[in-house]
């Protein structure tokens, strides 16, 4: 496999960005600078659908950042769309959209997920599934649904969605979207897994089968705590049979 999710990074970081209104990043680490290029190019994409732009951060600290799209800029708090970001040191694990209005949903999703891939995936390929989720909501506003969501990063970016009928008894039924980000090194730039497929499971290629330090399908057994000690064979105890 050529890995090359480095390579688009270094790219985003390469491509004109359009501004974020007066938000203030701090560009302390690595993983800020990429979501600061990757949410500019987000915007861009938004303001070529018509939608307005991310332009409301709200906390922003090395490890997650909490941002949204509102009626004026930098506002307070979250209005009708909100965006989390869990971030590593130099890059990005995973990014949570919430939007309470399924009309608006399907092209903000579209612009994360076309964000990342640049131009190898078009708008039409980008916004079916959320169009399809929104529909899916819209038809039945009172069921909820959720697809499990696996945050382990992988070699591939994985997508998950959700409803929340008046999750917060305020009257507003949210959509959620949860994107699970690639390991740095691991994606060859293509493919995108969605929560309902079963295959997700990410194995590295150069996973050895023998036990060596933890290994995901060990049953645990690396978790066994043993509360009698096996006594030396030298010792006196080992006349006995502690069995």
């Amino acid at each position: 496999m050529v890995r090359k999710f480095a390579a688009v990074i270094a790219a985003l970081l390469l491509i004109p960005a359009v501004a974020t209104g007066g938000m203030e990043w701090k560009d302390e680490t690595p993983a800020l600078k990429v979501l600061k290029t990757y949410t500019d190019n987000i915007n861009k994409l938004l303001t070529e659908t018509g939608e307005h732009p991310i332009n409301s951060l709200f906390s922003c600290f090395s490890s997650i950042v909490v941002m949204g799209i509102t009626e004026k800029d930098d506002a307070e708090i979250p209005e009708d769309v909100e965006i989390t970001v869990e971030l590593s040191y130099d890059t990005i694990s995973s990014l949570q959209l919430r939007v309470n209005d399924p009309d608006r949903f399907p092209v903000i999703a579209a612009a994360i997920i076309r964000a990342l891939y640049g131009d190898s995936m078009t708008q039409e390929d980008a916004i079916s599934i959320p169009q399809e989720r929104a529909k899916k909501a819209k038809q039945d506003p009172a069921s909820s649904f959720e697809e499990p969501v696996d945050v382990m990063n992988g070699n591939k970016p994985r997508v998950y969605y959700a409803y929340y009928p008046n999750q917060y008894q305020s009257g507003k039924n949210w959509l959620q979207m949860t994107l699970i980000f690639p390991l740095p090194g691991e994606w060859d730039g293509e493919g995108l897994i969605l929560g309902t497929e079963a295959d997700r499971e990410y194995v590295p290629e150069d996973a050895n089968p023998d036990y060596d330090g933890f290994m995901r399908d060990d049953d645990y057994t690396h978790y066994e705590v043993f509360s009698t000690a096996t006594p030396e064979p030298d010792s006196a105890a080992a006349e006995y049979d502690f069995r």
